[in-house]
């Protein structure tokens, strides 16, 4: 069994939380910009370089909406001793992929109300080579929030979901945008929920000039789950009595078409709803079941028909209790880790 990375950092500012975090995970952040350089010839994406030129596009946007964050991202370049440029690569690494027609297993979100409060249950699927040297665990300490995340090396807090010491926990899953422009990348508004005091602050940062589409289903201490589909120009907001899921395509069939709603992601949130109908009394284990099942892919291995993508992490959060746990890989091979905020 692999262990994802856990730290603990207090910072004085976002220069100093991105510097702490570049100094600490220098040699991971190293070994996966090498990686990843090479995955890209791989996956026959444009030359290096040419990648460092179309992240840099992206810093306008993010600079306008969100100026702090690209000032931690210095500080993490600054600690890591890699160039901004590079590091905008890993945090635009989705909109990068998006622009190819690469076969990619895509997340599995499921937000629940249960006897013991709200959990949110979240498989992160992503390219392969991400299991080994992929993710690291924060927890933070800025100012008057404290917050846990599960984030991808060489990227800022909460770049695959979190929860904050204010009662909020996100995680999110990825739409086919069609398109993309130069916008905000998703990376940097997940970091900005993970700093947000209440559900209309986080709705505001995940709608903030989009680079492209997604979805993000968000938690609310013990009162409130919803979940934002976020398109060019419009969204919707869904909220759930009892549970809510999200796949990989269009919960709104308006906005569904052929590119955007592959078969595979209607299987898995046909699968996840069948069983949380069949489940009188939802809780923890059940979901930990859910989250490692096979029969629509939930938990995904990789076969040929999604030659680089598989579930490289399991995560399932308490906003109530304020807890975090983490599976690497596979769930239904590997145990979860407890982290307490």
């Amino acid at each position: 069994m692999q262990n994802i990375p856990f730290i603990s950092v207090k910072a004085k500012n976002n220069y100093d939380l991105g510097l702490q975090i570049g100094r600490r995970l220098k040699g991971q952040i190293r070994r996966r910009l090498t990686a990843n350089k090479h995955l890209y010839r791989q996956l026959r994406l444009k030359r290096f370089s040419t990648l460092v030129a179309t992240a840099e596009k992206f810093l306008p946007s993010t600079l306008q909406y969100f100026p702090n964050f690209v000032t931690e991202l210095q500080g993490m370049s600054q600690g890591a001793g890699i160039s901004l440029g590079a590091l905008m690569v890993l945090m635009c690494e989705e909109e990068l992929m998006d622009i190819t027609d690469i076969n990619v297993s895509k997340c599995t979100n499921v937000a629940l109300k249960t006897k013991e409060g709200i959990l949110i249950g979240h498989n992160e699927d992503w390219l392969n080579s991400y299991k080994n040297n992929g993710l690291y665990v924060l927890k933070c300490a800025l100012g008057g929030n404290r917050s846990l995340s599960l984030n991808y090396i060489g990227s800022l807090a909460g770049s695959s979901c979190g929860l904050n010491s204010s009662g909020l926990c996100f995680t999110a899953n990825s739409l086919n945008p069609g398109r993309f422009r130069y916008g905000v990348p998703i990376k940097f508004q997940f970091r900005a929920m993970l700093d947000c005091k209440t559900p209309r602050q986080a709705i505001y940062s995940d709608l903030a000039e989009s680079s492209i589409s997604g979805n993000t289903i968000f938690g609310w201490r013990n009162s409130r789950i919803l979940d934002v589909e976020d398109f060019f120009g419009h969204h919707h907001i869904f909220y759930g009595k009892k549970f809510l899921i999200h796949t990989n395509h269009p919960l709104d069939r308006r906005d569904r078409n052929h590119d955007n709603t592959p078969k595979d992601s209607v299987k898995r949130y046909e699968r996840a709803k069948a069983v949380l109908h069949a489940e009188r009394r939802p809780d923890l284990e059940s979901l930990k079941e859910l989250l490692a099942d096979h029969e629509a892919g939930i938990c995904a291995h990789p076969r040929h028909h999604a030659r680089w993508g598989s579930t490289i992490a399991s995560v399932i959060m308490s906003p109530k209790q304020r807890w975090m746990e983490v599976c690497w890989s596979n769930p239904c091979q590997n145990r979860y880790v407890r982290y307490a905020l």
